[in-house]
């Protein structure tokens, strides 16, 4: 081959042989899992020609290696069998390679550059193995051999596989890098049945990989990869025990169905879509299919997230119908779908529907801040009163401790009462009983003898406002405007806290006997309670549904 001068180089009926003392080159032992040295790179030989190889056998129960080989045209097996394990490491085919209706034991391609697309048709092999090779594609078309070939498209075939009655048992695509370009490649595998296929640590970010009609029977992995494109799954069918694919790697792309490479795929945020029912029903399946998967394997966090996705396929659904046939059932179909989407995730996230009705009991209250309430007597009455003692205070001699004993002048008056009444009846009763009631009677006079003396020591303005030097009445104004801001404080959180419990109240429809406001807010509590009763129905269900799952 190497010596070869013609455009084309064909071998064929040929039964190609391992000789270990002549062919060291290509020994098996040569190491092919580290990167090609310097040595392999001074050893590249270049094969000219467009390489045939038809109707060949290669060397069966054996291993060897074709090594630092660079093939400036492409390579196709046709008819050919054999080869228990040939490996080739450190190679370039610069116009790719297609394998046609052959039999072979396993193929590895390791440190490979790979710059056109790979082409196999009916092959049958244990297994066809890329490892650490680079990928490319682009514009230039080799031969119109296959019919897929067209010029000046946006996209090219990395891999056109194309499988009917023959089986590839194990494909391993593992950490191969696929080169900028500036056409989209494309992954595309038709027909088939696959023992395993296994995709690990690849980037698929700026291409596309479809499977079409596909079958997967004992393994389906896909570990450490990157999609900013939906995965291609029409009729394609993967084993749900032995499946390893978590959804994060495709989660913002999901799944499609391609047509036409040059035009955006189908996918669950297509509005045509919806309007075809077979390709709707396909996508769906596929959904569904992987869905099962994850539910199978336990993987509730990859099984909601393509349920979500699942969900807005019927969403929109519900929208076309709706859009088809505008009535009232199916408005509410298509609205309660989008809530439940915003609320729960579908269901499947009941974390942020808590968080949700928080925020509605929240709102809620503060609607009731701004009403009164009978459960701490906050209004303008409250208010002027509060101001016209202010107003008694700084013009007058009484002192705060005066004030406050007026408050409770009716409580002292019923202790010294309640001490008398146990004094005339300590002859008439139990002595415990009278010892029982003395802690109720000292706690209450120790409380007001306590609160006197803070007032007492507290005392600022000792005397009338109009009768204080300057200086007093900065210091004494400073004081009573910071201790009425905090006043003012105080009774706001006491209006906050009161307006969540109510909130939380009405929200749960605890029922709280007679409603504590009165006005627009007391229908607005109902309101409230109709809410809280569907959101807290749709949280309770959610996560049932979740914990049942788990």
């Amino acid at each position: 081959m190497e010596k070869c001068k013609d455009k084309a180089y064909v071998l064929e009926d040929t039964e190609i042989f391992y000789d270990a003392t002549q062919d060291s080159l290509y020994a098996p032992m040569l190491p092919r899992y580290i990167k090609p040295s310097e040595k392999d790179k001074k050893r590249e030989k270049t094969i000219l020609p467009t390489i045939a190889i038809k109707n060949c056998k290669l060397p069966n129960n054996k291993t060897c290696q074709v090594r630092n080989i660079i093939f400036q045209n492409n390579i196709t097996f046709f008819y050919c069998e054999g080869a228990g394990q040939l490996i080739f490491y450190n190679c370039t085919f610069k116009q790719g390679m297609d394998f046609m209706h052959s039999n072979y034991g396993s193929i590895e391609f390791s440190y490979c550059s790979i710059l056109q697309r790979t082409v196999i048709i009916e092959l049958q092999i244990s297994a066809l193995l890329f490892k650490n090779c680079s990928l490319y594609t682009d514009h230039n078309i080799i031969e119109k051999n296959y019919g897929f070939e067209e010029e000046n498209q946006t996209y090219q075939f990395l891999f056109w596989i194309n499988q009917n009655e023959k089986k590839i048992n194990t494909f391993l695509l593992s950490d191969c890098k696929i080169l900028p370009t500036e056409v989209m490649p494309v992954l595309y595998f038709f027909g088939g049945k696959y023992d395993a296929i296994y995709f690990q640590g690849m980037n698929f970010s700026n291409s596309i990989v479809n499977f079409s009609a596909c079958s997967i029977k004992e393994n389906f992995t896909v570990q450490k990869c990157k999609f900013k494109r939906p995965l291609g799954t029409n009729k394609f069918n993967f084993p749900k025990d032995n499946t390893s694919f978590n959804w994060n790697q495709i989660d913002s792309v999901g799944l499609g169905l391609y047509g036409n490479y040059a035009q955006a795929p189908y996918t669950h945020k297509t509005d045509t879509l919806i309007s075809d029912v077979d390709l709707f029903n396909e996508l769906n399946s596929s959904y569904r299919k992987f869905y099962s998967m994850y539910r199978t394997q336990g993987d509730m966090e990859s099984a909601n997230a393509c349920y979500k996705q699942l969900k807005d396929m019927e969403t929109a659904k519900y929208h076309h119908l709706y859009q088809l046939d505008r009535n009232t059932n199916k408005w509410f179909n298509w609205r309660f779908n989008q809530f439940l989407k915003y609320f729960s995730e579908y269901g499947t996230n009941p974390v942020q529907s808590l968080i949700i009705s928080m925020w509605v009991i929240l709102i809620f209250a503060a609607v009731y801040f701004f009403f009164y309430s009978d459960w701490d007597g906050i209004n303008r009455k409250f208010l002027i009163k509060k101001h016209r003692t202010i107003m008694q205070y700084f013009g007058s001699e009484q002192k705060l401790e005066d004030f406050y004993t007026e408050n409770y002048i009716e409580d002292l008056n019923t202790f010294a009462e309640y001490k008398k009444e146990m004094k005339d009846n300590k002859a008439l009763v139990p002595l415990f009983i009278i010892l029982l009631g003395r802690p109720l009677y000292l706690f209450s006079v120790i409380k007001y003898k306590l609160v006197s003396f803070i007032y007492r020591r507290t005392e600022l303005l000792q005397g009338r406002w109009v009768d204080l030097k300057s200086a007093r009445k900065v210091f004494v104004g400073l004081t009573v405007v910071i201790s009425v801001l905090i006043f003012l404080i105080y009774l706001g959180l006491i209006r906050a806290l009161n307006s969540i419990t109510l909130s939380i109240n009405s929200f749960s429809t605890l029922g709280f006997g007679a409603i504590p406001v009165k006005g627009a807010s007391r229908y607005i509590t109902i309101i409230e309670g109709f809410l809280g009763w569907f959101l807290l129905s749709i949280f309770s269900v959610s996560l049932i549904s979740q914990m049942i799952q788990n």
